[in-house]
């Protein structure tokens, strides 16, 4: 039974998952597209860099792979450590303080601590005119997704109604 033989060599490339998007999109988008982001560093590290290091070290010529660097992102996510060792807090921690106030779930309030904080971020927009006053935009690795904190649930219920969109793979 023949075929074709093998090829001596070969190259293959993964295009992984872009970001969960809907016509709104809530908590539930908002970690899926955290998940994504941590998935994304790890196979860049992983699967990018290690592997180009090793190539180096056994004396291969490897151009330089330019990969999309999402540590911006994961900074807003998870917050930055400061010199002395005290995290600046990210946007989880805050989404956390907010949904655990003693106070009744006010989702202005909990956007507006996002704004405050995080208004000059690389990776975070405010919304526009034409979108609701409770929803922040984050520029994730392979699109803009922008979220909503209306609709109870604090930080930002509800979500689904169009299709699964999500950018390509960043790779």
């Amino acid at each position: 039974g023949g075929g074709a033989a093998p090829p001596s060599s070969f190259v293959g490339l993964l295009d992984i998952f872009g970001m969960e998007t809907f016509e709104r999109n809530g908590y539930e988008q908002l970690l899926i597209n955290f998940a994504n982001e941590k998935l994304q560093a790890l196979f860049v590290s992983e699967a990018v860099e290690l592997v180009r290091a090793e190539f180096v070290s056994e004396g291969i010529r490897v151009e330089l792979i330019d990969s999309p660097d999402n540590s911006a992102v994961l900074e807003l996510f998870e917050g930055a450590k400061r010199r002395g060792g005290y995290p600046r807090p990210g946007l989880l921690s805050i989404l956390n303080e907010e949904t655990a106030s003693p106070k009744p779930p006010d989702d202005a309030r909990l956007v507006e601590a996002l704004h405050r904080r995080f208004a000059e971020h690389p990776a975070y927009r405010k919304p526009a005119a034409a979108e609701p006053a409770t929803s922040f935009t984050v520029r994730h690795f392979s699109a803009q997704v922008t979220y909503t904190a209306a609709g109870g649930g604090g930080a930002g219920g509800g979500g689904g109604g169009g299709g699964s969109g999500g950018g390509g793979g960043g790779g």
